[in-house]
């Protein structure tokens, strides 16, 4: 995971506004410090630690296009009254952000930002979120959130652990209960606010002497007034034996170990919950969890290939029954797909690997997702075994949703009135969800994997809800782009559905960033050379240099043009220019909805 600090200065800012001094008017740029904040992001997903005045520039700054999640450490003004700018990040999501936070920050997020949550119509947009009020560790970016409870002043605020960094602002005085959480840091980011005494911060000194109680590998100290110039402050850290000790600075990036070790335990403080999305694949975990939770589970069941539009409004519905009731939000499906094992010649290709729907089970706020091996002794099981055994026995199901063509039990026996009626007898309620229209077309997987087969990526996108995806590593190409076209990325695709042949308008997600890039996609054998072997080989617009990423993730946005024999690779270079610039047209004319959609 990679930490990206987005603001190291204090809540004026630095330079201050009025103020002269030598900080205030330095040419260091680690001088300039915006409201502290940072930014979290893994495989392409951010989360956000706080909101501030500066949070606007900070997000153009860094290139941020979309946050996954919010987390608040307290409700000052620092901290939150970039709230709005929220809007242009939560518009066109499938269900609102997360906001996580303490009672305390959600009471003055509600009094600044009343509009977002008072309910009346609005003749503009506001930030669509829901807050979730922190009561013990949780799960963003399949990492483990814990927070921190730490004193700031007269109130709580919150710090927080994801794997062996944490990150500790505003605050002059950590309660003995959570040094437990704080040992085995490789990286601590904490409030160092300047040398004199302040009633709600910690000095230079006082912060020094809590990184060697916890201990961490390295520190960086955040919240930093004018009074601290960057070079010299870390010289004299330097002089007085803090080597492992430095000033945090705006656009700081630290890569974060991201296991939580096993000796750290959660502070009594702190009461555990589920949150996020936990994951069984194997009978004893999920016999163990619902056996020991009490807490039952709202079950939806289906392959959920692709996880398109209709996959998430049932997703949706065993959400919002599992809030109500208490019990947990469970998607149940299967590894692999039936018919890979029951007809494997019958058997469609499938549009989303395993990992992918994990991804986005955990982005549409599924709290656990129970993978079921599928094999020959399962598919033997009666629709009254499979129900009593797995659904009844071991994942305590408190009631079940699935699509209105459900089949289940051996020779697909069962159906959803059989569901209704063994729901009557074992006392959980059964919802039956019909198909949905989206764009003229009945969503469904089997449409949408036509759609891809004939190169319609743009219809596909809108029936999946986003733009279909492949996903896959880099691999050597021929050098034949490089030496007469333009440079190339080449993909062994995870996915054993691929779009049609032709040329894409595409956007590229590489390993390790946060940001996709504009592209040019182009899947078929290369004629123009007289290839033989299916490619598919993306160009990156606007980029030099070299990639170092060893996976990529390809989203695909329109069709240009089918494959075509050229009569020369000068030809050839030509036309691929065009596509570039057609592609480039497609992103600016795309921009310019957005902003006029997001405008009041």
């Amino acid at each position: 995971m990679q930490l990206t600090v987005l603001g190291s200065g204090t809540s004026m800012g630095v330079p201050t506004i009025g103020c002269h001094c030598a900080v205030c008017t330095s040419n260091d740029p680690h001088d300039n410090r915006m409201r502290t904040s940072v930014l979290l992001s893994r495989n392409g997903q951010n989360v956000l630690i706080d909101t501030t005045p500066d949070f606007r520039t900070q997000a153009l700054r860094v290139g941020i296009n979309q946050i996954e999640a919010v987390l608040l450490t307290h409700g000052h003004a620092d901290h939150v009254m970039g709230f709005d700018d929220l809007r242009p990040l939560s518009v066109g999501r499938s269900q609102p952000m997360p906001v996580y936070g303490n009672k305390q920050a959600f009471e003055i997020v509600r009094r600044a930002f009343s509009y977002a949550f008072d309910g009346k119509p609005k003749l503009s947009t506001v930030p669509s979120v829901i807050l979730k009020e922190i009561d013990g560790p949780f799960e963003l970016l399949g990492v483990k959130i814990t927070p921190i409870p730490l004193v700031h002043g007269e109130m709580t605020v919150l710090g927080f652990r994801f794997g062996r960094a944490a990150y500790l602002t505003d605050f002059n005085s950590v309660p003995e209960s959570s040094f437990a959480l704080l040992q085995g840091l490789d990286d601590v980011i904490l409030d160092a606010l300047r040398d004199t005494p302040h009633p709600m911060h910690q000095t230079v000194e006082q912060a020094l002497a809590l990184v060697e109680k916890i201990k961490p590998k390295r520190a960086w100290f955040t919240h930093i007034a004018h009074d601290l110039g960057h070079a010299a402050t870390n010289e004299r850290l330097r002089k007085q034996g803090h080597a492992n000790v430095q000033l945090a600075y705006d656009g700081l990036r630290l890569e974060i170990a991201t296991d939580h070790p096993a000796a750290i335990k959660d502070s009594e403080f702190i009461i555990p919950r589920l949150d996020g999305l936990a994951v069984f694949t194997a009978p004893e975990e999920w016999r163990e969890f619902y056996a020991a939770g009490g807490r039952g589970s709202v079950l939806a069941i289906g392959n959920f290939d692709g996880i398109h539009l209709g996959h998430q409004t049932i997703l949706q519905e065993a959400i919002n029954r599992a809030a109500k009731s208490g019990a947990v939000a469970t998607a149940l499906t299967f590894e692999p797909a039936p018919l890979k094992v029951l007809r494997p010649e019958a058997a469609p290709k499938r549009l989303s690997t395993n990992e992918q729907r994990l991804e986005w089970f955990r982005a549409v706020g599924v709290e656990a997702a129970v993978v079921m091996p599928f094999t020959l002794e399962l598919s033997k099981l009666s629709p009254q075994e499979f129900v009593e055994k797995i659904l009844v026995n071991e994942l305590q199901v408190r009631a079940l949703l699935v699509g209105e063509n459900f089949r289940f039990g051996h020779k697909q026996a069962g159906d959803a009135q059989l569901l209704r009626d063994l729901g009557k007898v074992h006392g959980f309620d059964v919802a039956s969800i019909p198909p949905i229209m989206a764009h003229s077309e009945i969503v469904s997987s089997t449409v949408i994997r036509r759609e891809i087969a004939e190169g319609e990526v743009t219809q596909a996108g809108r029936l999946l809800g986003r733009p279909f995806v492949l996903t896959g590593s880099i691999v050597s190409g021929t050098g034949t782009g490089s030496k007469f076209t333009f440079p190339t990325l080449n993909l062994r695709a995870d996915q054993e559905l691929l779009p049609a042949g032709g040329v894409y308008i595409t956007r590229t997600l590489l390993q390790g960033e946060s940001k996709s890039r504009r592209s040019v996609t182009n899947i078929g054998v290369r004629p123009t050379f007289n290839g033989t072997a299916l490619s598919i080989e993306t160009h990156l617009l606007d980029f030099f240099g070299t990639v170092s990423a060893k996976r990529i993730e390809l989203r695909f946005w329109k069709r240009l043009r089918s494959e075509k024999k050229f009569s020369s690779p000068d030809e050839l270079r030509a036309q691929i220019a065009k596509d570039i610039a057609s592609a480039n047209r497609f992103f600016t004319l795309l921009r310019k909805f957005r902003i006029l959609m997001l405008s009041d």
